[in-house]
């Protein structure tokens, strides 16, 4: 009998939730190949599936890159809005888990346009500001609270001057709402998310979580944290050493970089 040709090559980072689905089903045995899957099944893993997208979504070593954003500041406004929907300041897809950092733009300087970039503060920083009202034609600090739906955008002083500010914040993994949508993943992710499918629904169908499924999705996890995750730049103390980088120095009580 001969042998049948392989099946075409897919692209390495598109796919789509049937298809993950599938493949996860299969790693713990709950499906076999050529099988074809139960709509009834389906269903309960592909809500399995979002509950795990949205878990990397909040976690920062799963982030795969930054997003920069320009939007027009409003003036005498406080907080600023940012999320979805046309009741927010700045519209975005996704409502911001964290904003790394925002750089405020000058649109009324020549010869080109100059951006100052923002003081980033934790919230005992902005309990201890007395005068929250304080206005100014140009703010100089920023304090973000990840409220839901909305998050919210403390600028201090409050800008009385339209001006742009770039904001930095995660990029996401776009949430799947039915099986055949495309889903496009940097690489890395489709075996990470398989692996840790498998995981998540072993109990469902009964079925034992071998060694080598746990020891696949490691290093998965592994490749992908290796990739997102980078260490802060720093300075020494010492005196007549040289600096690293813009930030003066790091606290790690707050998890804050010093002004």
């Amino acid at each position: 009998m001969p042998i049948p040709p392989p099946p075409p090559a897919e692209n390495s980072i598109t796919t789509n939730a049937l298809k993950m689905i599938g493949a996860a089903m299969k790693e713990i045995g709950a499906l076999a190949a050529g099988e074809t899957l139960p709509i009834e099944q389906a269903a309960d893993v592909l809500e399995k599936l979002q509950r795990l997208i949205d878990s990397f979504n909040a976690r920062r070593p799963m982030v795969y890159s930054q997003t920069f954003t320009s939007f027009v500041l409003p003036v005498n406004t406080q907080p600023v809005l940012i999320g979805p929907g046309s009741s927010a300041n700045f519209q975005v897809t996704q409502r911001p888990v964290d904003i790394d950092s925002i750089g405020l733009i000058l649109n009324n300087t020549t010869p080109t346009q100059i951006e100052i970039w923002l003081n980033k503060r934790d919230k005992d920083w902005w309990a201890e500001q007395r005068v929250k009202n304080l206005t100014s034609t140009l703010p100089t600090d920023f304090y973000y609270e990840p409220d839901w739906e909305f998050g919210s955008i403390f600028f201090w002083p409050i800008p009385t001057t339209t001006n742009n500010v770039l904001i930095q914040s995660r990029t996401v993994l776009k949430q799947i709402t039915n099986y055949g949508q495309s889903i496009l993943l940097p690489p890395g992710y489709w075996n990470a998310i398989v692996y840790c499918l498998a995981e998540s629904i072993g109990p469902m169908f009964e079925r034992p979580i071998s060694s080598d499924l746990l020891r696949l999705k490691q290093e998965a996890m592994k490749v992908l944290q290796t990739n997102n995750i980078h260490s802060p730049r720093g300075t020494t103390g010492d005196a007549g050493m040289p600096g690293m980088g813009r930030r003066g120095d790091f606290n790690y009580y707050s998890g804050m970089p010093n002004p």
